[in-house]
């Protein structure tokens, strides 16, 4: 028979839970004047716009990059997990930037219409009581009430036994902050190996050790209040956290924001060949983009930490009672974010709270933890001071400062033989490029050397992405120092600018059998080449880009017709005819012989190359073009697929279509004796759109290589 309660027994039973709450609320003092309450509030919404912003604009990015001149140097560079994966990325961001956004409205709708500070959901869900007079003659039913009960206690509620005043959030942080903490370990270490900019690394290393050292601190100083103790360690967690998902990218973006076309979506082209720069933008692109999925899971980690740090700092914050209800018990207190729940002393758990006294085991993890942190940050802070102290390099233009190495790191090596007075003999070379760790070389620039040999050195470059030689004369290039697949799996580009070779003729270390297959951008400008190896094809990569410009080439070379590169410029070369294979190999996209000594191109192309989209003829003898162009003319690219600055062909162009003349001056064979003109060949007025979508004379640069600032670039200081 169930027992009931009388008045007399209800009023003690008040008592007792007043009495309870009172003992609590002692131990977590955490009440908040109106003001500084009005700061908190403001503060949260604050730092929720900033992330509702950082990850709508990143989620906006990574939705609006397929396709852009940014998305195609990052996918030559291989930076980023590639087109493909751009939108997934964006999608992972918008969910942030909408968790966010909700946020943000409950906050400002909720405040309005409570009329009172909303922080978050707890100030609005309610605790269910209103189900315990349904069902309660059913077991089932009330089995389901409980679980209903301690989850919402679980979840809900600041006193369960997950939330902030619940007797496992100190475990639960511990454990957070033990996970974090790793984490943050790791992107420090991954700063230190790619970002050469050391008030970065700096910056965040000291955020990094301040937050293993709060631990202890704050523990220390904050023993006798769990509250304020709590809300200091979120505090920590939160301003780490901040800095780790939006500040170090937020940083990035404004460095390199002065130097964005947003007309093109992308860099200006001189910039990818600017050394320093590319081999800044290239190390610090890989902590701006998502490089991994791993990357991409630990960024989300970072953002849900911080939402759970805001979380739980929201639950800590409770406003001080006004005069007019300070007499009134703990029960009743007015909160800006959760009430007190004196049925907190109805727990078993509340005999553990209301026992003060000195737990041993309790005692000995407190200051292991302690002592943990201490350690951890003690460690992080002597890598990198050890990392510091390594010695700059005068030949290292970038260097990095990885934790943990004893030699000096060289990302950017500069062999200047002007600057050093030296003439690059092997000796004098393999000096210059011992000093450091080899393995850590990202991209070689030698200058102004007049007789250089590469010693075998050359070879230990595991990581080399570039070489690039200017003003050079190439003595000795031999097999010993060869670029290899299995020396350099990594290389992408290779520059010879103004450089001459033995007899004119290719150096036997770029003629390796197992010659790097990822070295697909091959560009010679001003060079005394005369002659490719027939074999070339066997050795260099399929479809490359390949520019052998200003060089003294008087035939194409039937080894590069073979090689069926995908950009082909030979500009600049004494050429006079060009084979048809040429325009009707199916991987070629552009090709460029401006300057050269051709009148016409070949006649005899049975089928063009459907990926044909660009072919250069400026500065050439061209006065007409043969029936097989038409396919290409016709093409509906957005711009005109041939180009014909300074050729007859524009002139008479030209003259059409001022009206000086009604036909162009030589017209191809097959159009004569009265048979149908080509494309190209008609001078009509009702073809003059054709002509003027298909053929541009605007004059353009006579190489594809950008020697007038290269020169500008590299001159002798």
């Amino acid at each position: 028979m169930q027992q009931r309660v009388g008045p007399v027994h209800f009023r003690q039973a008040v008592k007792r839970r007043e009495r309870a709450a009172d003992l609590v609320a002692s131990r977590y003092n955490d009440s908040f004047s109106a003001p500084l309450l009005g700061l908190c509030w403001a503060s949260f919404l604050a730092l929720h716009v900033v992330c509702l912003v950082y990850f709508a604009a990143t989620a906006w990015c990574y939705w609006n990059l397929p396709g852009t001149s940014l998305d195609r140097w990052l996918s030559l560079y291989y930076i980023g997990l590639g087109t493909q994966s751009d939108r997934t990325i964006a999608i992972v961001h918008g969910c942030m930037a909408a968790v966010h956004g909700v946020y943000i409205l409950w906050m400002l709708l909720w405040s309005v219409k409570k009329r009172r500070l909303v922080f978050a959901v707890y100030n609005v869900v309610k605790s269910p009581t209103r189900l315990s007079s349904i069902g309660s003659e059913w077991q089932a039913v009330e089995s389901v009430k409980n679980c209903m009960r301690c989850l919402y206690r679980a979840v809900l509620t600041r006193d369960g036994c997950l939330g902030v005043d619940g007797p496992n959030f100190d475990v639960i942080l511990l454990c957070r902050e033990i996970i974090e903490t790793a984490l943050q370990t790791y992107q420090a270490y991954r700063m230190s190996l790619l970002l050469p900019r050391a008030e970065l690394n700096r910056g965040y290393v000291a955020l990094l050790v301040l937050n293993c050292w709060s631990t202890a601190l704050v523990h220390s100083v904050f023993h006798s209040n769990a509250t304020t103790r709590r809300l200091v360690a979120l505090i920590c967690d939160c301003v780490l956290d901040l800095v780790s998902s939006v500040g170090i990218s937020t940083t990035l973006v404004l460095i390199y924001a002065q130097d964005f076309n947003f007309q093109t979506n992308g860099f200006p082209f001189l910039k990818w060949y600017e050394d320093e720069w590319l081999v800044n933008a290239m190390s610090e692109f890989q902590m701006l983009l998502v490089t991994s999925w791993t990357d991409l899971v630990t960024r989300v980690v970072f953002a849900l930490s911080l939402l759970g740090n805001m979380n739980n700092m929201k639950k800590l914050i409770r406003a001080k009672p006004s005069k007019w209800n300070s007499d009134f018990n703990a029960r009743h207190r007015v909160t800006a974010v959760a009430p007190f729940r004196a049925s907190l002393i109805d727990s078993k758990l509340f005999a553990s709270w209301h026992d003060t006294r000195p737990n041993a085991v309790k005692y000995a993890v407190a200051k292991l933890t302690e002592l943990l942190f201490l350690s951890w940050g003690l460690a992080v802070l002597a890598l990198h001071l050890h990392a510091g102290s390594v010695r700059n390099l005068p030949q290292c233009m970038m260097q990095v400062k990885p934790w943990g190495s004893s030699q000096p790191s060289c990302s950017l090596l500069v062999l200047d033989c002007h600057q050093t007075e030296i003439a690059g003999s092997t000796e004098e070379v393999t000096e210059q490029w011992s000093a450091f760790d080899p393995t850590t070389v990202v991209r070689v620039v030698v200058r102004h050397c007049p007789e250089l040999q590469l010693p075998p050195r050359l070879t230990e470059f595991s990581q080399l992405d570039a070489l690039k030689m200017y003003n050079t004369t190439i003595v000795s290039w031999e097999d010993s120092a060869a670029l290899t697949q299995s020396h350099h799996p990594k290389i992408k580009t290779l520059f010879l600018v103004r450089v001459n070779m033995t007899d004119g003729a290719l150096p036997i270390g770029l003629q390796a059998d197992d010659f790097p297959q990822a070295l697909q951008d091959i560009e010679f400008c001003v060079t005394n080449l005369r002659s490719l190896p027939d074999d070339l094809e066997l050795k260099w990569p399929q479809y490359a880009s390949i520019y052998l410009e200003a060089s003294q080439l008087v035939e194409v070379p039937a080894s590069l017709v073979r090689l069926a590169p995908y950009d082909l410029s030979l500009s600049l070369n004494p050429i006079s005819t060009l084979p048809a294979e040429l325009f009707e190999r199916d991987s070629v996209g552009y090709l460029s012989f401006g300057g050269t000594f051709i009148s016409q191109l070949p006649e005899a192309v049975t089928e063009v190359s459907t990926s044909l989209f660009d072919v250069n003829l400026s500065g050439t003898n061209v006065s007409f073009f043969w029936a097989w162009l038409d396919p290409i003319a016709e093409q509906d690219s957005g711009y005109p697929p041939l180009t014909a600055a300074n050729t007859p062909y524009c002139r008479d162009l030209q003259r059409i279509f001022e009206g000086e003349q009604t036909s162009f001056s030589v017209i191809s064979p097959t159009s004569e004796d009265g048979m149908e003109l080509s494309l190209l060949s008609n001078a009509s007025v009702e073809n003059w759109m054709n002509l003027k979508r298909a053929v541009s004379c605007d004059e353009e640069s006579a190489t594809w290589y950008p020697i007038e600032f290269e020169d500008q670039y590299s001159r002798i200081s």
